[in-house]
């Protein structure tokens, strides 16, 4: 078996990994992408065609994100439990 501590690159490699991760699992809806969202929401039951549509995008768009979220963090967490030692680079 390789000693992965010898593979040249691979803990700037990883350290990317984890900062890539990091930054997905912590990521934020934007205020007006929430705020047009719950407009729609609230108005459900009286939208065009085309709001209904966007409404849709948009629960389909914070749904996936949302999932890759917790995929994020969960990759992250054991990321981080098996190479305790590595991080992410400084920005």
């Amino acid at each position: 078996m390789t000693d992965l501590s010898q593979v040249p690159g691979l803990n700037d490699a990883l350290g990317l990994c984890i900062q890539s991760l990091s930054r997905l699992a912590h990521y934020k809806l934007d205020d007006s992408l929430q705020h047009r969202l719950r407009d729609l929401g609230e108005r459900k039951d009286s939208l065009s065609p085309e709001e209904h549509a966007e409404l849709m995008a948009l629960v389909r768009f914070t749904e996936t994100r949302t999932r890759e979220k917790l995929e994020a963090e969960f990759a992250l967490r054991r990321l981080q439990a098996a190479l305790p030692t590595v991080t992410a680079p400084n920005p």
